[in-house]
């Protein structure tokens, strides 16, 4: 049979262990006059050929060998923005196993082949999924963006056209009414979306829409009813989770995740959620338990993630393996010497050798864990060190580390609990509460010190205030878009100045990377154009 040529411009990657597989599939989409083809056999391969080329279409099979399967690795190219959400991901699987991989799809494939088929019933898929691609390509790539508002508009387009994309249409306005903080329209449009016919995926935008506007009870009712009518619709057990997990009920969140298990158990993310949430209780057993599991998993992988070992090498060591610690952080220290987060695994390891009687070791790794300094660390990696400092009776060090951890997250509870457990263990519970007070007011100080100058025109003044405190606190976000902001007003009262007019644009972009929904930014882009306006002229001139 001949086909178009329509599919000649297209590159595709084809995903098998097996040779035989790869070579069939091969010859399947030569006839399609498709020329432009990859083709790999393992997930390593695959990443090398995706950081190189663009791929419209990836065929990938997913029983790939080596402890990973074709739905783990989905979920890493979608979590890292390896491939766009105009990229087609087919997933190609035997028949026999079909009933638990579609069970098991937590990040959801654009479409499934079961083996054996034919050219013809390639095409055929293509045709029909490039079809869909290329109708809502536009919303595809402002999604990609952000740009939720537009969205919404080119969404209402479709929609009103009532073609046949129209649920795909509603599916991707009731998310970008939620992603653009417009809850109670997004709580409006689902229950009409629901009034049409009952789809668990409104139930679920619904439920995030209560969520959002402080109906938590009626939000867990739905999701329980989501769970109970349709038990693999995994993504309401995840948001059950978190809801019983902010409401400050951990055994609740654990028990509903582990009820997913249940129904996916490959799902990584899953159980590292399931870890998070295990530590954070200090019930290290059930942390050892489920990383495990990714570990073993992920070992062979370039799916592998140096926190997973050094989470698990903490586990083991605070339930008394200190032997079996080691052996995890040796294998780490082997599989991560050129990427991976080395200092989190040297802190963990300096725990880890101390507890072992290894006293020289100890401080070897916690040498290796402070090396390049301590300013603008990940907060997992600042605790972890600071935990280190504290074994290695380097308290001064620890209670440094910890304050630049509070004063970069000022509002996040979970991370001050985590501050409070670590100097209880240590025997230090009460130190701990006036540390988190001390380093909040501090920050609230300097804070309102520099607004209050800023207001009585000192804007120089106010912006080198914040902006050296931005470079302290990075994560802080507050002090970070109000560097911005200052500097951005001393160049509007005090004349045109370019490396402070960078200055704040870099600051501007850390905080949209980190919160595209920052209150601050609309002041900040409001005041980016008063100083377009006024400079214009000296600019061009």
């Amino acid at each position: 049979m001949a086909y178009p040529a329509s599919y000649s411009d297209k590159r595709l990657l084809i995903i098998d262990d097996m040779p035989d597989m790869r070579s069939t599939l091969r010859s399947q989409v030569a006839s399609l006059a498709i020329e432009k083809v990859g083709v790999a056999g393992n997930i390593r391969d695959a990443i090398e050929q995706l950081k190189k080329t663009r791929f419209d279409i990836i065929l990938c099979d997913y029983y790939l060998g080596g402890g990973t399967d074709g739905q783990q690795f989905l979920e890493f190219l979608r979590s890292t923005n390896m491939i766009s959400r105009a990229t087609l991901f087919i997933m190609v699987t035997a028949e026999t196993g079909y009933e638990g991989v579609i069970t098991a799809a937590e990040c959801l494939p654009d479409d499934y082949l079961i083996k054996p088929f034919t050219a013809d019933t390639l095409h055929s898929r293509f045709e029909r999924l490039l079809e869909k691609k290329a109708r809502l390509a536009a919303i595809d790539k402002l999604q990609d963006q952000g740009r939720w508002q537009e969205m919404i508009v080119a969404c209402d387009e479709i929609i009103a056209a009532k073609d046949k994309y129209l649920i795909d249409a509603m599916r991707i306005k009731g998310n970008a009414l939620v992603m653009s903080g417009q809850f109670e329209a997004a709580r409006d449009f689902y229950q009409q979306a629901l009034a049409l016919r009952p789809m668990p995926w409104a139930k679920l935008g619904l439920a995030r829409a209560l969520r959002s506007i402080g109906a938590g009870d009626e939000a867990k009712a739905l999701l329980a009813d989501i769970i109970a009518d349709s038990p693999s619709f995994l993504s309401a057990y995840d948001m059950l989770g978190r809801i019983h997990l902010e409401e400050g009920r951990s055994e609740e969140a654990l028990k509903v995740l582990d009820s997913a298990c249940n129904v996916s158990p490959n799902s990584l993310a899953r159980h590292r959620s399931i870890a998070g949430i295990a530590e954070d209780a200090a019930d290290f057993g059930r942390v050892e338990q489920a990383l495990s599991i990714v570990v073993r998993k992920t070992r062979n992988s370039p799916l592998r993630n140096s926190a997973d070992y050094a989470k698990l090498g903490n586990a083991l060591a605070e339930i008394g393996e200190t032997g079996k610690a080691v052996a995890v952080l040796e294998e780490a220290k082997t599989s991560f010497k050129e990427s991976g987060d080395v200092r989190l695994l040297a802190a963990v390891e300096a725990v880890t050798q101390q507890k072992a009687g290894n006293p020289a070791l100890a401080q070897q790794a916690l040498e290796r864990a402070l090396a390049g300094g301590t300013a603008a660390l990940p907060a997992a990696t600042a605790l972890a060190i600071a935990k280190a400092c504290l074994a290695n009776d380097r308290q001064d060090e620890a209670l440094a580390l910890f304050k630049d951890v509070i004063q970069n997250n000022p509002e996040a509870t979970a991370v001050h609990g985590r501050v409070s457990s670590i100097l209880k263990q240590h025997g230090s519970e009460e130190l701990s509460r006036q540390l988190i007070e001390s380093s909040i007011k501090e920050i609230i100080r300097l804070n309102n010190s520099a607004v209050e100058k800023a207001k009585a025109g000192e804007f120089a003044v106010a912006s080198q205030m914040l902006t050296a405190a931005a470079a302290r606190l990075p994560d802080n976000l507050q002090i970070v878009a109000n560097a911005a902001y200052c500097l951005l007003l001393d160049v509007f009262m005090n004349g045109l100045d370019a490396a402070k007019l960078r200055e704040a644009q870099l600051l501007q972009q850390a905080v949209v990377g980190k919160n595209s929904r920052h209150p601050k930014l609309a002041d900040i882009s409001d005041l980016m154009v008063k100083i377009q306006a006024k400079y214009r002229p000296a600019a061009s001139a």
